[in-house]
Formats: structure tokens, C-alpha cells, sequence
């Protein structure tokens, strides 16, 4: 009896066994089942980072609500899937925005991040983004250094210093002047601009008098201005960010250089700067991507649908982050909503093509860059108030995608 029962013991002990490791398998393959439909079903989770507080806070908000308005457009759904934008600040600090891009892989676990104006903070979160393999679209930032850097699951919707700068250069060769002063905030994004800039309009034959480079947040630039006078050129080529930008303009037009001498600039025409200068603004040139004034049927329909939900004019930067999210929304069509398959997403964002309100837009396959008009845009008054005029326009303008300059 006592070997019957101990024989039955084992008996039980080994079938208890293999029915529970049984159940822990069928357990496992159920848990991952319902991960992988919760990847396949739930909604796409959109990490959005960009500067919401300090000198470019409106370029952020208006980044921001340039892809509200387009996720509003399809009700926030693509092909069946819910989007979800969780939106962080990054506060204009490459530290910060750091801190948020990890907040958003690491404990948030989005699909992919979006965002970003500061050149700086872009390219602090890039070296994150690589080492955890994550997907990034950066909607704003035109540094080059991002184009050059070929990781396969970066992509940029908004432009690079070379494709606003060279046609610029160019511009002013032909129509203003063989000789200039460059002025720009020193920080990463301005050594940027100011070196596509100066790159092509050498190479043509212009001669750079002199490079002068204000700190970020310079409130006074009369020092720089004065030197700028003395030296008395034909014209200037001049970036700053935001705040920077509406207290240069000013003062150089209360010094009485802007009659003198035109004062051109890299996106140095926006929202910001025109509302708070007034027509103190009439007469500056810019290279542009978009202003509200480009004439076809998508900006028209985006500039009424924009002034009607927040009741002002949309600018690049608003159309910046429109074009993000479109881009974003036709490649996960592409995919059927997968957003889990980094390859496969990285594939369909460099098929992505579409009319934009700026114009014709398609993603560059090896660059993963924009292939895009640029303008040449000047202020002008325009009865009571004042507007853009598109004085030139460079067509299919495409980055080299490598360091030229």
C-alpha cells in the first residue's frame, strides 16, 4: 500500500507539473497575444516635444496647433487607430528636452517622438533617440547636421539651414548686393545659417565683410549695430530666434539702416515678429517655407481653417507642424496603422508625397529630408496693415545631404 501511494505521488506530482507547465505557457502565448492586439489595435501614442516656455514658446504653440489641426481634420484616426499626443516642453534647453525625450521612450513608451524648434535640443534628443533605437520626426529644427546624420528612423517635415539659405545667397547675389555683414545668435542654430549662407554666396563671388554673432538673448544690440554702420554695406544677412528677432529688427530700423542698407534674413519674417513690429517690419526679405500669402488651394484652405479655430493667421511654424502630422498620418496609412514595425514605418515616411500649403512636398529617400519650394518673401504695407509679397521662388529645392560648407 505504502508504494502504491508513494507511486501515486509521483504520478500526481509529475502530472501537476506538466498540466502547470502547460498552463503557464498557454498563459504566456495568451499574454502575448494580447500585447501584440493591443499594439495592433490601441491607440498610436505621439510624443511631442517642443519649446512651450522662453524665447520660442509661440513657435512651439504654433507648431502644436498646426497638428491639432490637421489630427482634428481626420478626427484623430488613422486606418482604424486612435492618436494620442502627449505633449512635453522642453524649455528651449537641450538638458531638458533630454530629460522629456527619455520621459516619453522610456516610461510613456510612444511610438515615435515629434517636434522640437531649438536646433540645439534637436540634436541633444538625436543622440538619445539612436542609442534607443527610437523613431523621430523632427518638425521644426533646421540644422543640417540633422540630414547628415542618416539614422534610419529620423526624418525631418520642416527644412534645412541649406535649403532656405542657399537660395537666399543667391537671391541677394543677383539683386542686392556682392558684399554683406552677417549677424546671427551664436548658438548652434545661427553658426548653421550664417555657414549655408556663406558657403554658396562665396562660391558665387560675394564677399563676406564681417560675421557677428550676438549672444542668445541679447536685448541691447546697439554695439553690434554701430559696428555694422561703420562698416556700411550694401546689405545685411541676419537670424535670430523669437524675441531676439523683434528687437534686432527694431533697432536696426531706429539706428536708420533698414533704408540704407536691406535687411534679408533666414525665416527672420514670422507670426511673432510681424505682429509685434507692425510696420516697422515693411521692407525686410526673408527665405520662407510657407507664409499665409502662398497661392494655391491647400494654403487657402489651411489659412481659413486655421483663423477659424484660433482666430489669427497661420505661419511657418504653424504650417510646420501641420505638414509633420500629415506626413506622420499618410505613412501609417501606408503601414495600416502599424506603428510597432520601425522599418516598415521608415519605409512608407520616405514614399510620403502630397500638396502642402506650401506647395508641393514629397520626403527625399536618401536624406529623409523635404524636396520643396522655397520663397523669397518681402513685408509691404497693405491698406491699413501690412502683408507679404512673394518676390521669388526656388523650386524642388533639395538638401545635398552631406557637409558641403
Amino acid at each position: 500500500m505504502k508504494k502504491q501511494n508513494s507511486l501515486a505521488g509521483r504520478i500526481s506530482r509529475r502530472t501537476l507539473m506538466k498540466n502547470s507547465v502547460g498552463a503557464g505557457a498557454a498563459l504566456t502565448s495568451t499574454l502575448a497575444a494580447r500585447h501584440v492586439l493591443a499594439q495592433a489595435t490601441g491607440p498610436i501614442r505621439i510624443g511631442n516635444i517642443n519649446s512651450y516656455t522662453g524665447g520660442l514658446a509661440y513657435a512651439g504653440e504654433n507648431n502644436l496647433n498646426g497638428m491639432n489641426l490637421y489630427f482634428d481634420s481626420v478626427n484623430w484616426t488613422v486606418a482604424g487607430r486612435k492618436i494620442e499626443l502627449i505633449r512635453e516642453d522642453d524649455q528651449f534647453n537641450p538638458q531638458i528636452g533630454l530629460q522629456k525625450a527619455k520621459k516619453l521612450v522610456e516610461s510613456d513608451r510612444v511610438d515615435l517622438v515629434v517636434g522640437i524648434q531649438a536646433s540645439n535640443v534637436a540634436l541633444a534628443v538625436l543622440n538619445y533617440m539612436k542609442q534607443q533605437k527610437a523613431f523621430y520626426v523632427v518638425s521644426g529644427a533646421g540644422t543640417d547636421a540633422i540630414t547628415w546624420d542618416r539614422y534610419p528612423y529620423l526624418f525631418r517635415t520642416s527644412v534645412s539651414s541649406y535649403q532656405l539659405s542657399a537660395p537666399m545667397a543667391n537671391y541677394i547675389y543677383d539683386n542686392l548686393g556682392k558684399e554683406i555683414v552677417t549677424t546671427a545668435s551664436d548658438y548652434a542654430g545661427g553658426r548653421d545659417v550664417i555657414a549655408q549662407f556663406k558657403g554658396p554666396y562665396v562660391a558665387r563671388g560675394g564677399k563676406v565683410l564681417k560675421e557677428i554673432w550676438p549672444p542668445l538673448g541679447t536685448t541691447d544690440f546697439s554695439a553690434y549695430l554701430t559696428d555694422i554702420k561703420s562698416i556700411d554695406p550694401p546689405v545685411t544677412y541676419d537670424f535670430m530666434p523669437g524675441a531676439d528677432a523683434v528687437r534686432f529688427i527694431q533697432q536696426y530700423s531706429e539706428f536708420g539702416l533698414k533704408e540704407k542698407m536691406p535687411l534679408t534674413g533666414f525665416t527672420i519674417i514670422d507670426s511673432q515678429t510681424v505682429s509685434a513690429l507692425g510696420k516697422s517690419a515693411i521692407g525686410v526679405i526673408s527665405a520662407l517655407t510657407y507664409t499665409d500669402t502662398v497661392d494655391n488651394p491647400e494654403s487657402k484652405e489651411f489659412a481659413a481653417s486655421f483663423r477659424a479655430r484660433y482666430k489669427y493667421a497661420p505661419d511657418l511654424f504653424a504650417e510646420y507642424g501641420y505638414v509633420g502630422a500629415k506626413t506622420i498620418g499618410e505613412a501609417l496609412k501606408m503601414t495600416g496603422g502599424d506603428a510597432s514595425g520601425k522599418d516598415k514605418l521608415a519605409e512608407a515616411m520616405a514614399k510620403v508625397k502630397f500638396n502642402a500649403p506650401r506647395g508641393p512636398f514629397r520626403i527625399d529617400a536618401a536624406t529623409h529630408n523635404p524636396i520643396q519650394d522655397i520663397y523669397i518673401c518681402q513685408v509691404i504695407e497693405k491698406g491699413e496693415g501690412i502683408s507679404t509679397k512673394v518676390l521669388f521662388t526656388a523650386k524642388d529645392v533639395q538638401d545635398p545631404g552631406k557637409k558641403i560648407y
